[in-house]
């Protein structure tokens, strides 16, 4: 399957993208009302962060009313931009820590000690990661990926949060660190595996899957498919990934939590439900991996 790329690399040409609020939004998809949660984007990439007011307004016209923003976006600093979004917007955005596989010849004992001790153990950070294995792009060298990814797998059980898993055709090996390091819980995000690792996730495993825009590309199928045979809909979450892989209608074009309503629309439709069900029960989904609760002021 050929998608876009997803890491670290690449992103710098969206940073002189802003976003416009696309006058397509207003579609059927748009006459329900819903309340959608969006459980990764990379809000804090100039493409969406330097327009963000027009971003979240839109975001909450389509219904989307929380945003897991990632800090694995580009190296540490990305930790803090992400928490600035979190502690700026309480009321619907929270964030994660770590770092992404693509930067992990960059992590150190003391980089895991950083995030350990600056960011892991806050209200607003709910979740470990992103963090895994990309043997797709290859940006780092596989031993330290694995070693970096084992070591985000054990704070996540220390503080008692859900690892953010990226995974690119590395699916034994991310299953033999769950495996190794006990980890049993989870979110496997922009899942793009076998259907074979879909069902060790929520058998073996107590894992959600959370599904991007690719579902609604015509290679996507596949995937779709898993979204609506093999995952109990009680594991089940959508995301953007943005500012990468939005859906169709919008394929090419810069993404926003606002497009996550067309993916999950695809999913009930395969699924055979409402899209408001739907929307409930992926959002209940999000609140309850993400232990999303309120942050005192």
């Amino acid at each position: 399957m050929t998608m876009r790329p997803h890491g670290a690399s690449s992103r710098r040409e969206l940073g002189s993208l802003l976003i416009q609020k696309p006058a397509s939004l207003h579609t059927n998809c748009l006459e329900v009302e819903l309340m959608l949660f969006d459980t990764h984007a990379h809000l804090d990439f100039p493409a969406l962060a330097d327009d963000f007011e027009n971003v979240r307004a839109t975001m909450l016209e389509a219904g989307v009313e929380h945003v897991v923003c990632i800090g694995a976006s580009r190296g540490i600093d990305s930790n803090y931009r992400a928490l600035e979004f979190a502690r700026k917007y309480p009321e619907m955005i929270r964030c994660s820590a770590g770092i992404h596989p693509h930067d992990a010849d960059m992590v150190t004992p003391e980089v895991v000690d950083l995030i350990r001790n600056e960011f892991a153990s806050l209200p607003e950070v709910v979740g470990i990661g992103e963090s895994g294995l990309d043997y797709y792009y290859d940006k780092a060298d596989r031993d330290k990926q694995n070693w970096a990814f084992r070591e985000f797998l054990q704070l996540s059980k220390e503080v008692s949060k859900p690892i953010i898993i990226h995974s690119r055709d590395a699916e034994e090996d991310t299953l033999q660190a769950l495996r190794d390091t006990g980890v049993n819980t989870g979110i496997l995000h922009c899942f793009t595996g076998s259907r074979a690792m879909a069902e060790a996730l929520v058998t073996e495993f107590d894992f959600h899957l959370s599904f991007s825009g690719i579902v609604t590309f015509k290679n996507g199928r596949e995937l779709l498919e898993i979204a609506a045979e093999v995952v109990p809909l009680n594991r089940v979450l959508v995301e953007t990934d943005s500012p990468y892989l939005a859906p169709v209608p919008f394929r090419g074009k810069t993404n926003q939590p606002a497009y996550v309503r067309h993916t999950a629309a695809a999913i009930a439709e395969a699924r055979g439900l409402s899209l408001e069900d739907f929307a409930a029960e992926t959002t209940k989904n999000a609140k309850e991996i993400y232990g999303f609760s309120p942050v005192a002021p």
